[in-house]
């Protein structure tokens, strides 16, 4: 499973992805994919609820999720660096206790 973030010039978050499987269990029945979607889902239902950021959300069905944060506003830095911290932090757990599993790709780039 190939996960991707992507963090603003200030560590905030832009979006992220995951596509793929991780092939630990039955389609289904996968804890580490169902770890991964819970913390994309999770970052993602948090963004949504934040008045004043707007997201996009794409699913092309099982094994496959991508969000991007499409507008925020200054006083919302703060929220989008935790949220980069906790997504990041969360999928690199993952990653270490099943390395062949999923592989986490950072890139920092513009805030949009």
């Amino acid at each position: 499973m190939a996960v991707g973030v992507v963090l603003g010039a200030s560590g905030n978050l832009v979006s992220a992805s995951a596509r793929g499987h991780a092939g630990q269990g039955a389609k289904g029945a996968d804890i580490v994919c169902a770890s991964v979607t819970v913390l994309l889902r999770t970052t993602l239902a948090m963004l949504a609820s934040r008045s004043g950021l707007e997201t996009e959300a794409e699913t092309a069905g099982r094994g496959s999720l991508a969000f991007r944060v499409t507008a925020w506003r200054e006083e919302d830095l703060p929220f989008l660096q935790y949220a980069a911290a906790f997504l990041r932090e969360g999928i690199s757990s993952i990653e270490k206790e099943y390395p062949k599993a999923v592989v986490m790709r950072v890139e920092t780039g513009s805030d949009y």
